[in-house]
């Protein structure tokens, strides 16, 4: 026991911190604007209407935040032999190797993080009209382009959101590859320990993956029965990591 209070006590895996920096990618934060997805932060003071106050997407995305992984570590290896007499073949490292991980979050009832997500893939994958004029690119807006209707409503009734279908008429639409530095971003996974001043008080490790980008969002079930939170998950592919280390050994 007393070499565990040394240590700073135990880690526990339900205390993390998650943000995600999209730094001059205006484009890309524009998209998650139009489409009802801000990053900017709030007040947080309620309206004049007394409804709940709006808050960024940035603040939703890392409170509900449920299930993230530290990314793994692993080299690719060679083999080569007769280094000495009677000794066999002899592994050695050549390249680093860099997989995914993954992220999940349980949604608010406005399914800010499965919207985030959708707006960030469809980004990449930017849907144009014949005339190339973008699909997207009036979302809110009360006519689309090519009799497509908005792609962002906002306070419509269960009848009114079906009858804005957010079918494209016309089927000669074309997509077109946003390039990668345009859509990458940073994604900043930090290790927290609970303090005496704060539930994440204590940083132990931060790990920045760089020019990360969404490549697979999983299935959402949906079903009738038991009253369950919808959750989303995400992966995510980067090109690299850096981590900081931090000694919390002598922080309460």
């Amino acid at each position: 026991m007393d070499t565990i209070a040394a240590q700073g006590g135990m880690s526990y895996s339900n205390n993390f911190d998650v943000q995600f920096d999209f730094g001059k990618n205006t484009d890309l934060k524009s998209r998650f604007s139009a489409l009802g997805v801000s990053l900017t932060s709030t007040s947080g003071e309620a309206s004049s209407d007394d409804t709940t106050a709006a808050v960024s997407t940035e603040s939703v995305l890392k409170v509900f935040c449920e299930e993230a992984q530290l990314p793994n570590v692993q080299a690719a290896t060679g083999q080569y032999s007769g280094r000495r007499l009677g000794e066999g073949s002899v592994n050695y490292a050549h390249t680093k190797l860099y997989t995914d991980f993954q992220l999940g979050w349980m949604c608010d009832a406005n399914m800010t993080p499965l919207k985030f997500l959708n707006a960030w893939y469809s980004f990449i994958f930017g849907e144009y009209d014949k005339d190339m004029t973008a699909i997207l690119g009036a979302a809110g807006s009360t006519v689309a382009p090519s009799s497509a209707t908005a792609f962002s409503q906002t306070g419509k009734s269960l009848d009114q959101i079906k009858s804005a279908s957010g079918n494209v008429t016309n089927p000669d639409k074309q997509i077109r590859l946003a390039y990668p530095d345009e859509y990458q971003a940073k994604i900043i996974i930090t290790k927290s320990e609970r303090s005496t001043k704060a539930p994440n008080g204590r940083p132990s490790m931060m790990y920045t993956m760089m020019d990360c980008f969404p490549y697979a969002i999983d299935a959402v079930p949906l079903s009738y029965g038991a009253s369950q939170i919808t959750k989303v998950t995400a992966n995510f592919y980067y090109s690299k990591y850096t981590v900081v280390h931090n000694d919390i050994r002598k922080m309460r």
